[in-house]
Order: C-alpha cells, then structure tokens, then sequence
C-alpha cells in the first residue's frame, strides 16, 4: 500500500529525483536535476490525498499556468508541471512542479535558531512584500505566507515559494470543498481566512505582518493549545504589541503592527506597495539587532504544516448573521471532525481546557444556526426564482485589465472610470464600486476605479514676500511638498521672507511634488558702476532691483572725460544692505597750467642825432645810416617812400635848419617807439602760439 505513495527515480524521462529536503502538509519536495537543461531544479509532488478529486488536475495545471508567468527575483520561479502517473490501479496520478533550485535556508530554520536580527526582520519582510506587490499585480493570492515559504540565500536574498498552490487546493479539494474547511497555518491565518471567507491581497498582507512580528518578538502573535484556539484567537482578539513582550522595540514599531495586523481589512494597507514603503519609512526606527535572551524573547515552538481547518465563525450577536460563504454549513457542522494536526506554538495551563472548549463548542452551535438562516433564506429565494449573487472581487492594486478580467470571470461588468491618486500608479485600480466583498446580482456593472496619477495642481503664486513659515503652510495646504530652501539677494523682500519658488508660482505640477522656497538675504547685488557717466550710474543705483543710494565725490583726473564714475565704494557683484549708500567717484577736467610770463624784448636803443654842424646841409645821409638794418627789413616800403621824398624839398636855411631838425627827431623817436611797440606785439604772439603748441602737445 505504501509503495503507491513513493517517488520514482525519473519524471517524465527528464526530471532526475534526488534527496527530500522538505516535507509540508502538501507535499513533499526533492532535489533534482533537469537532464534536458542539466541544471539543478527543486521537484514539489502534491500528496495523494490531495489528487483524488477529478477536477483538481486542471484547476492545479491552470494555477501552476499562472504562477508559471511570475518573473521576479523575490519569487522562486515555477519551470515546469505534471504528473506522476499511477503505478497500480489502487493508486493517483500525482501532480508535481518543477520549481527553481535556491541554495539557501528557510526564514522558519533562521528564527528557530534564533539568527535574524530586528533590522534583518524588516528587510526579510521588504523582500516578501516586494514579492507580493508583484504578485498581486498579476492576480495572484499566495495564501500561505509563513515563514516554512520563504527562503534566505547566503546573500541575504529574500525568495517567497508556493504562489498560487494553496488557491488551487483550497478551491477544488474534494475535502476542502464538501466541508468549506480552511487552508492554511494557523498562526499566520488572516482574520478573514480563519473565518471561511474570501481572501484578497490584503490577507496576505496579515500573513507577512504576522511573519515580521515572529521575526523582532520571537513568538507569532497569537498562541494556543490548538490550531483552532490559535484561529479563534486571529478573529477576536488584539495582538499584544512587540514593546510588550520586548521592551527595547519603539513605539513607532507598536503602531505599524497594529495597523497591520486589524482585524478589518479595510483598516489594514491597501496594498503591498503602501506596506513596503511605510516599514521602509519604519526602517532607521528598528534597532540593528537586540540580543535575544530567555526574559525577553520567547523561544519559538515547532512551526506547523500548512492545514485544513474549521471556520471560525466571527464574535458577533447571536441574531446576526456571520459573514460567512453560504457554503460554509456543512463545514462548520463538520468542523470538530476535521483534522487540524498537533498544536501551535507555546502551552496554556490545563484548567484552561475545558472552558475553552465549551466556548468554541457554544460559538460553533451560534454560527452553525445563523448560517443555516442564510441557507435558508438563500433556499427560498432559489425557489422564489429570485437572482444569484455573487461577491465582488477585490482588485486594487492590480492592472485594469487584469482587474476587468477577474469581474468577468465573476460574472460582473467591468466599468472604468479614471481617478487622480497620490500613490496607486497610473493605470492601475485604486478601488471599485460597490467596494469589494460587497454581494451583487450576476451581470451587475461594477466601476473600476483606475488612477491617472497624482493630481495636477498649481504652485501658489502669492508666496513672494511671506515667511518661509507661511510659504510652507500655503504649499502643504495645496498638496504640495516642500523640498529644499536656499537664499538669494533681494532688492525689496525682507531678510527671511519668501522672494520665488521653483518651479514659478502658477505653475502646474503633480501633486506632491516638491517645491524648492528661494528666501531673501536682506542684501542687494551692487552693479558694475565704473566707466559708467554720473547720470548712468545714479539711475542703475535706483532701479527696481537695486534700490540703493549714491553719493557723489569728484577727482581731477586728466585723460577721463568730465563726469565718468572713475570709483565706487562697494565693489560690482558683491552684496549691500537693501537702502544702502555707494560713493560714487566721478573725474573732473584738471584747471589749465598757466602761461609762461614771456620775456620782454628790449627796445632798441636809438642813438642821439647828432646837432650837425653848420657846414653840414644835408640830411639824407644821416637819414640812410640811421636805421638801414631794422627799417629796410620790417618796413622797407614806407621809410623809402616818406622820408627821401620831402627832405630834399627845401633848401635849409638858418632858421629852417632848426625847425627841420626838430622834426627829424621828433619822427625818429616816433619811429622807435613805433619799432618797439610792434617787437613788443611780435613777442606776444611767439608767446601765446608756443604756450598754444605746449597745450596741444600735453
């Protein structure tokens, strides 16, 4: 009988079946080799029990189909699948997966040996999520997110396994099926799992929350005698928070787990990538490692195989209905018969034994009435030919088509209306209407919320002269961040205040976009002023983005024109107070040198005319040798024209000869005076034309 179960050597004439290393409540996994590829592969084969039903094979095949289409270097890679066929006729044909071979040790192996430090938590749980953001953008629910799942390279690389097993199980188990029972481990079950409910994306967030609060505790959040006391504890009781059980872990940590692991899932992250970025946010918090002791941490138990159990039916009043599958009846009457393995992590006292079994006995007959209600009324509904309902898919997170397809397998019409979101991605869903979970009628239209993106809003345009303070409040208030401030000088903006914003005021942006604040110096940038005429440098001095004052200084400066600034006082390009005064240094024509005193030209001495004596009368020769050098060449013309002429007119006589005499000296001295006066005036002009020549030369 045993024979049938065992493994051939060879799969399918390819698959080379090595040593188990592993062993799960589904199956049991080989080392093998792939002789076609000759490389090294892992080989899973599903347990009997779980092939016995004759519509499993092809739900399994399309499941491995999907996961198959996985390509992410957080998730083990599925190569191949098939079957082991039946040796005896007593026998089932097993499926199996041809998975990725990761050299590496399991996350469950590292906390057993108590060998992942805080900080290690947080990056182990950013590579799960990073998985699962991947994943559940394609549509696929891992649903057994433990830590059994995930795989530690020497690296440190994070590797999550079994997407999309446990969905094909939990959907076409004949078991599973005929008792609604639920699949999974029960210390990282979510609320809604343990209930017998549908599951989403965000139960496999609970599952990781769950898995990181193992790693930085050293217990999981809920523990029991039982797996069913450990799944009752998941809907109705709150985790106690890590600083309880280890006071050295922050508060800030406290709150990320209590967010993480509400029990409303609409209270949880919406989605992987939400989670990733808040623990991301959370990760300089953790401290880099916290020496596990016996006081502080507990030692974990023995981590369990993924199982089936019973739905745990939600605390609510006895009249109202719990929400669970309609189908859910036989598996809650059927719920104390089903196998749920040994015992979860840790041990409670044994007078705790009976109480709490009479209280899971009296919840389960509460729950066993209400959904025999729904039954009921569902049953007179059928025969009132009333419509069938069916629940809404959840689909954030995902791409819209994806999401389309999945309402249309639900036999929903898929709608799309597009919506501005801050942090789903653009063409991705943000949501749906009627929300997820709620129960419709087939055919029923249902709005896919798809996001444009971040919203466009307008950079504030009134900054310009407010507080760095208000600036802030004004950008936060319209959906903008505030990235990095810097200053710059300002010819009316005070010492502080806000002068611009980049990018520009007015400007269209996407919502939480960062906007740099440009604050003022209280100082001004002085202008170039040098070479610049007086009047031109007193008006750059007062425009409007200077504003400064100018005192004016003169120099003489000789080869500057008259009224060019020749200096300033505070040098171009660098700053003065706003309202500040800069001399202004303008040159001025130097005063003219003065002119040389010329030096007086002597007066040429005429000598005395001899008084002739009686014998002597002639004139005309003391005449010709009285001035025959100045006269013949200064005035040629008139001496020999005037005197010759009259003096032989008359004939001197005694009388006459004094008389002419007199007049003869008489128009000597005129003459000198006249030669001196006009040497006097010849000397002037030689002066003034040299004093003239000396100023063109300087």
């Amino acid at each position: 009988m045993p024979a049938r179960n065992v493994v051939p050597p060879l799969i399918n004439d390819r698959y080379e079946v090595g040593e188990t290393i592993g062993r799960g409540g589904m199956a049991t996994v080989h080392v093998g080799r792939d002789l076609r590829l000759g490389r090294r592969v892992a080989i899973k084969v599903l347990r009997p029990e779980l092939a016995r039903d004759a519509t499993f094979h092809e739900r399994f095949k399309r499941e491995a189909q999907s996961v198959a289409a996985l390509n992410h270097h957080s998730i083990v890679s599925v190569y191949d699948t098939g079957e082991i066929l039946a040796r005896t006729d007593e026998g089932v044909d097993r499926p199996f997966i041809v998975m990725e071979y990761v050299p590496g040790r399991t996350l469950r192996e590292l906390i057993h040996e108590d060998a992942v430090t805080p900080r290690d938590a947080v990056d182990i749980t950013l590579g799960i999520l990073d998985a699962l953001e991947y994943s559940h953008r394609a549509g696929i629910v891992h649903r057994d997110i433990k830590p059994a799942n995930v795989i530690v390279t020497p690296e440190r690389q994070v590797k999550v396994m079994d997407f999309g097993i446990a969905r094909a199980v939990e959907d076409t188990s004949p078991a599973l099926t005929q008792a609604q029972a639920v699949l999974g481990t029960a210390q990282y079950l979510s609320p809604e799992q343990a209930r017998g409910e549908s599951v989403d994306a965000r139960s496999d967030l609970y599952s990781a929350a769950c898995v990181l609060f193992e790693m930085l505790t050293g217990r999981a959040p809920f523990v029991g005698e039982s797996s069913v006391d450990i799944a009752a504890q998941h809907v109705r009781d709150r985790p106690p928070a890590p600083s309880e059980l280890d006071p050295r872990i922050g508060h800030r940590v406290d709150e990320f787990m209590a967010r993480a692991l509400d029990k409303d899932r609409e209270a949880r992250f919406q989605d992987a990538g939400q989670m990733r970025r808040a623990l991301r946010e959370l990760r300089p918090a953790v401290p880099e490692d916290l020496e596990a002791t016996q006081s502080l941490r507990a030692v974990p138990g023995r981590d369990e195989d993924t199982k089936t159990l019973p739905p745990v039916p939600a605390p609510v009043p006895a009249l109202a209905p719990p929400a669970v599958a309609p189908a859910a009846a036989a598996g809650i009457a059927a719920g104390s018969a089903a196998a749920v393995g040994d015992a979860g992590h840790g041990s409670a006292p044994v007078r705790r034994r009976r109480p709490l079994r009479t209280a899971l006995l009296a919840l389960l007959v509460l729950a066993l009435l209400a959904v025999l209600g729904v039954v009921a009324l569902q049953w007179v509904q059928g025969q009132r030919g009333g419509p069938a309902l069916v629940a809404v898919p959840y689909v954030a997170g995902m791409d819209a088509s994806v999401a389309e397809t999945a309402l249309r397998s639900a036999d929903l019409v898929p709608e799309r209306e597009q919506v501005y979101d801050d942090e789903v991605p653009e063409g991705d869903v943000v949501g749906t209407d009627p929300a997820a979970d709620t129960r419709v009628e087939e055919g029923t239209t249902v709005v896919l919320e798809v996001s444009r993106g971040p919203a466009e809003v307008e950079v504030p345009d009134d900054l310009a002269g407010r507080s760095e303070e208000q600036a802030r409040e004004a950008l936060e208030s319209a959906g903008l961040e505030v990235g990095s401030t810097r200053t710059a000088n300002s010819s009316w903006v005070p010492e502080g205040a806000v002068v611009a914003t980049d990018p520009d005021g007015g400007t269209t942006v996407p919502s939480g976009s960062e906007v740099e604040l440009v604050v003022s110096t209280g100082r001004v940038t002085v202008p170039q002023l040098v070479g610049l005429s007086r009047q031109a440098a007193v008006a750059a001095l007062g425009a409007d983005e200077v504003r400064l004052s100018a005192e004016i200084v003169t120099t003489a400066r000789s080869g500057v024109p008259a009224g060019q600034v020749v200096d300033q006082s505070v040098d171009a390009g660098q700053s003065a107070p706003q309202g500040a005064t800069v001399t202004l240094t303008v040159a001025v024509t130097p005063a003219p040198a003065p002119e040389p005193t010329p030096e007086p030209t002597p007066e040429p001495t005429v000598p005395p005319t001899p008084t002739p004596s009686p014998e002597q009368t002639e004139e005309p020769t003391e005449e010709s040798t009285e001035e025959p050098t100045e006269e013949s060449t200064e005035e040629p013309a008139e001496e020999s024209t005037e005197e010759p002429a009259e003096e032989p007119a008359e004939e001197p006589g005694a009388d006459s000869t004094e008389e002419d005499r007199s007049d003869a000296e008489e128009r000597a001295d005129e003459r000198a005076r006249g030669q001196a006066g006009r040497a006097d005036e010849r000397a002037r002009g030689q002066a003034g034309r040299a004093d003239e020549r000396a100023r063109d030369d300087g």
